[in-house]
């Protein structure tokens, strides 16, 4: 009787089916953040919309190697990054370039990294990602990283460089825009205009400038007008990412423009 009760035990045992597979651990689950980016719709504080400096958009971007990248436009801030349990938590804190920008631009930077330094909270609901520390929220909609081509698009110049230091264009002045063929560039400047033949060897392109009229325009269009000139003259190294392209001449002095 004894070897019967022991057999129906074993038999019980076996009929109780496999146990329910387990969630792995939050820390373990893929990240659904991963290797995309996403551009700023609205920022609040305490419920009221903060406005943005001009000419700038707010952007995260969480790399395939897991760091956390930031633009608030100006310098650019990154760290390694722990999303696990709907908290932002970059490891070391947030490391920044250090070029010079004008107040509005350097105060949007240090904004956007104290509320990113500050392990907010996040939500990902259909493409649509929410931050949010304290009273302010970040609304961002998903951004698509893919390059722009430099030939064919028409590039809108936002930044004057001088070194380290950054400066927007002038509010109010008329749009000065770039576009590249292949073999010439022209840039409407509102006044005497720039054109170039250029060449390219990696990341650096040589310009031979064509001929221009001397015509004397208004101070903020004249400004634009003589970044160009200066930045692109002989050659000059450049950098394209996603929708924006940055030349800088050896000199120190550069433009940076964004795609229309």
């Amino acid at each position: 009787m004894r070897i019967v009760a022991v057999l129906m035990l074993l038999v019980l045992a076996g009929c109780g089916g496999r146990p329910a597979a387990q969630e792995p651990p939050l820390s373990q689950q893929p990240d659904p953040l991963r290797g995309r980016a996403f551009v700023a719709m609205a920022v609040t504080e305490d419920g009221k919309p903060k406005q943005l400096a001009p000419d700038t958009e707010l952007s995260v971007q969480f790399t395939d190697d897991g760091r956390l990248m930031a633009r608030a436009g100006c310098n650019t801030m990154q760290g390694q990054v722990d999303t696990t349990g709907g908290t932002l938590t970059v490891d070391g804190g947030l490391s920044m370039t250090e070029m010079g920008c004008d107040a509005p631009r350097h105060e949007q930077d240090e904004f956007v990294a104290g509320v990113l330094g500050a392990d907010p909270k996040w939500e990902l609901t259909d493409g649509r990602l929410t931050i949010r520390t304290g009273t302010t929220v970040f609304d961002m909609a998903e951004k698509d990283e893919t390059t722009r081509d430099l030939t064919g698009t028409t590039w809108v110049l936002d930044t004057q460089l001088d070194g380290e230091v950054a400066s927007s264009m002038p509010a109010g002045a008329p749009e000065v825009t770039l576009v590249f063929d292949g073999e010439k560039v022209v840039a409407d400047t509102h006044c005497n205009g720039y054109t170039a033949e250029y060449t390219i060897a990696g990341d650096t392109i040589t310009f031979t400038p064509g001929m221009s009229t001397l015509m004397a325009c208004a101070p903020e269009i004249m400004r634009g007008e003589q970044a160009v000139a200066d930045a692109l003259r002989g050659e000059v190294t450049y950098e394209l990412t996603a929708d924006r392209l940055t030349f800088t001449h050896p000199s120190g002095e550069g433009i940076g423009l964004h795609a229309k």
